[in-house]
């Protein structure tokens, strides 16, 4: 028996449509690609608090409205404890 041709189309794209479905689909779960950035403050002081406040609005305010971003800033908060020396140190400590 022979098949119609638009039966074999349509029996491949039931056939072949969920598949490529679910492999892009498991594709796109893992599509962020973190960036790693270093925030050396002193956050026993006014300034430093508002200035970690700042960077964490500002980042979410940037994924808010550009959510289709493939990088994902992390920040890495470290506290220089109102010390010079210590803050450039801070900056190297993994």
């Amino acid at each position: 028996m022979r098949r119609h041709p638009t039966q074999l189309l349509a029996s491949l794209l039931f056939f072949l449509f969920p598949t490529i479905f679910f492999i892009e689909k498991g594709m796109a779960q893992n599509t962020t690609i973190p960036v790693k950035v270093g925030v050396v403050l002193d956050l026993d002081t006014l300034v430093g608090k508002m200035g970690l406040s700042c960077i964490s609005m500002a980042l979410s305010d940037l994924y808010a409205s550009h959510g289709h971003y493939k990088t994902r800033v992390v920040t890495k908060i470290r506290d220089s404890k109102r010390d010079v020396v210590g803050a450039a140190a801070a900056g190297t400590i993994p």
